[in-house]
């Protein structure tokens, strides 16, 4: 029976690895079309010398290579625990699930620690066969496994190891083997944790602007949220469509934001408010000048409003030595003395 498995084995190899590059493309656009962010996808065919050893220890199991339901293995690996779960939806939803040979070792008894991943055997869906090019693959079947980059890192070093499981431990380390087991798994929750109390920070911020700005801190979120919600920032967007006539592209906050407010010694949204206020008019008119100068066709980001506006406090100065130590401090680098006059010459013009 082995080697009548082996011969086949043989012969679809080459379906077997066109089944696993078209689940993985397929994967990769159904989690981009959901949001779903991962870390890592990948996938393997079984070496014949591993279906050989597999074959040996549960060859009661199997009397066609049809029983063997990993032979083809994607692998996700996810930033958060939490995803995991997404992720199984998202498969079940797209996917024929085999619930037979599925399994969640996720689900440790109390007193267990070690090994957790998220096991699926699935084949594609009906609908999915009737497609001209996935008709080939219909019955076939891949495991996809699904963890966290953290139980993805003790599976690693689990392996390195050389004792894959709690049982395979020596009874003198089995207390440091899970220990060390519980941190990490402490740590999935608690990043997990610190994930929700973020977005729903996020999503209060505004309102704590609104209210108490001189309680809000300098970060990305905070300063994400004055950008949209601030009249002058708003102002200075809308100058920036109107000169480019582009529509402001969307992006994510640079760190490097928040590293100019800190320079300026900004400590809170207040702060930024108050000398945002006092300076709006020639700041906006210094907005208008940097635009003018843009090449045709440039789109300025999300962030310009906010990044001009530091950038017109330090230029403001109108002093070399400190416009230099702070394009240096935020990673821009050096300015020469032309390029440091042209932009002070653009405050300048702000004030006429």
């Amino acid at each position: 029976m082995k080697e009548k498995i082996l011969e086949e084995y043989n012969r679809s190899i080459k379906s077997f690895e066109a089944f696993k590059d078209k689940i993985l493309v397929l994967l990769k656009d159904l989690l981009l079309d959901e949001g779903i962010q991962i870390h890592q996808i990948s996938g393997r065919i079984k070496s014949i010398e591993s279906l050989s050893k597999k074959i040996d220890e549960k060859g009661e199991k199997y009397n066609t290579i049809e029983d063997i339901t990993d032979i083809i293995g994607i692998r996700i690996i996810t930033y958060l625990e939490s995803e995991v779960d997404s992720i199984s939806d998202l498969v079940a939803k797209e996917f024929i699930k085999d619930v037979e040979n599925s399994i969640d070792k996720r689900r440790l008894k109390a007193d267990q620690f070690g090994y957790r991943s998220l096991h699926l055997v699935v084949s594609f869906s009906v609908d999915r066969c009737n497609i001209r090019e996935y008709k080939r693959y219909a019955g076939m079947k891949c495991e996809i496994q699904i963890r966290s980059i953290l139980q993805h890192a003790w599976a690693e070093i689990e392996h390195d190891l050389g004792y894959k499981g709690e049982n395979t431990i020596p009874e003198d380390y089995k207390r440091t083997f899970n220990r060390l087991s519980a941190l990490l798994e402490s740590a999935d929750i608690e990043f997990d944790r610190l994930k929700t109390d973020l977005t729903k920070y996020e999503v209060g911020v505004p309102e704590l602007i609104k209210s108490e700005p001189e309680l809000v801190d300098v970060n990305k979120a905070s300063l994400n949220s004055l950008l949209k919600t601030n009249s002058i920032f708003l102002k200075a967007n809308q100058s920036i469509e109107q000169i480019t006539g582009m529509s402001i592209k969307e992006v994510n906050l640079p760190d490097s934001v928040v590293t100019r407010a800190k320079y300026l010694g900004f400590k809170n949204i207040a702060d930024i408010e108050k000398v945002l206020l006092d300076e709006q008019v020639t700041y906006l008119k210094f907005v208008k000048k940097i635009v003018e100068g843009y090449t045709v066709g440039r789109p300025a980001n999300s962030s310009a409003p906010l990044i001009f506006f530091f950038d017109y406090l330090i230029i403001k100065t109108e002093d070399a030595l400190k416009i230099n130590d702070y394009y240096e401090h935020i990673g821009v680098g050096h300015l020469d003395e032309i390029e440091n006059n042209r932009r002070i010459e653009l405050y300048k013009d702000s004030l006429r």
